[in-house]
């Protein structure tokens, strides 16, 4: 009797989990870029608003950008990023004291932008991170 081995045909190569993740995390940073753009729109009557608003944005992702330490080991640097992210939050406080109501509303919808942009970009770096380790 001779033993035969059935032919099965190779595994067919799946899409990697992490290229999913990935995925969902550049689509947060897509919605985050949007609310932001949405939180300008809410201001756009106001010239003083707007700089406001986009001081803020800019100043927030600064501090993100300080705070994540973006240069591993120049820590002058991330110190600096982070300093200036500040400063740059005070001038849009300055800005934005002009209408508190309307800036509010535009605050939030930066605010929720920036927060989905910071963990979308968490996201894509973990994802990246698993899948260059496979």
């Amino acid at each position: 009797m001779s033993a035969k081995i059935a032919y099965a045909p190779p595994p067919v190569p799946e899409p990697s989990k992490q290229f999913a993740v990935m995925l969902i995390g550049i689509v947060l940073v897509v919605v985050g870029a949007i609310l932001i753009n949405q939180g300008m729109n809410v201001v756009g009557t106001s010239s003083t608003l707007i700089v406001g608003i986009g001081l803020l944005a800019a100043g927030a992702l600064l501090v993100f950008a300080g705070a994540s330490r973006v240069w591993p080991r120049k820590s002058a640097i991330n110190i600096g990023i982070f300093i200036v992210g500040i400063l740059i939050l005070v001038a849009s406080g300055t800005q934005l004291a002009v209408d508190w109501g309307t800036a509010a509303y535009g605050m939030i919808l930066t605010i929720v932008g920036i927060a989905l942009i910071v963990i979308g970009v968490q996201i894509v770096r973990q994802s990246w991170k698993k899948y260059v380790e496979r």
